[in-house]
């Protein structure tokens, strides 16, 4: 898990070329462009007409600009993020689409949320979570959601390969060459946050004793074996 210093130095670089990087990494991931991910996550978030909505790790405030598209005209939505430089660039988008009556964009740690208990009917993180320490920001938005609330997220994967002898070798030779090619923060915070990536079945656990239930979840493969997979994650906040 990387460090938040290294976290904020590395998007804090990234923020001015941010949506252009992710376009390019997950069409060499998984074949979709930043723009079909966002599209294909919406499509599994259930928004009723006035839900209170946060996401998480919210960067330049794509998501939030897409569900304020969709949600009902007394929705509200907070976008979340650590590195002030990212939600600059999210201010910025909001501003220009004249939606900040509906949009409030918040600096701070998803770990230590500065959110009262039970005010979101929603959270959604869209490939966050392996930058976290996982069971404290599940535990956080476990609080922050009502009884019945919804999570929704998009996750980096381990694939199976991943826990293999085999795979596990490979990934530590992978690791090592990707050290010595990507000495920024950027590469740092992404060789730090390999350990923190779960498999399919360590997320269900994770979830259920984190007081998450009816959990469903889609696995995508990724483009190349040894590539992380990419996880569609549904839950319900359940009474603990």
């Amino acid at each position: 898990m990387a460090g938040n210093d290294v976290v904020i130095e590395a998007f804090t670089e990234l923020a001015p070329r941010y949506e252009e990087t992710m376009d390019w990494e997950l069409r060499e991931l998984w074949g979709v462009s930043y723009e079909d991910f966002v599209n294909r996550l919406m499509e599994l978030v259930p928004l009723e007409d006035g839900d209170v909505v946060l996401d998480v790790a919210t960067g330049t405030a794509r998501i939030p600009l897409k569900i304020a598209s969709q949600a009902g005209a007394k929705g509200r939505i907070v976008g979340l993020d650590i590195t002030w430089a990212m939600l600059r660039q999210g201010l910025a988008n909001v501003e220009a689409r004249g939606l900040t009556p509906r949009i409030g964009l918040v600096c701070a740690s998803a770990m230590e949320m500065p959110f009262v208990e039970g005010v979101f009917d929603v959270v959604i993180c869209g490939l966050g979570m392996h930058h976290m320490d996982v069971p404290q920001v599940l535990s956080e938005m476990r609080r922050v959601l009502r009884e019945g609330g919804r999570l929704v997220m998009a996750c980096v994967g381990a694939p199976r390969l991943w826990r293999s002898f085999w795979g596990s070798a490979l990934l530590r030779i992978l690791l090592a060459r990707y050290r010595l090619t990507h000495r920024n923060a950027r590469g740092q915070a992404e060789v730090e946050a390999f350990p923190n990536i779960r498999t399919a079945s360590e997320w269900c656990t994770l979830l259920w004793n984190s007081g998450f239930g009816e959990i469903r979840m889609a696995e995508s493969s990724a483009r190349r074996p040894w590539y992380p997979c990419a996880l569609l994650i549904r839950a319900v906040a359940r009474r603990v």
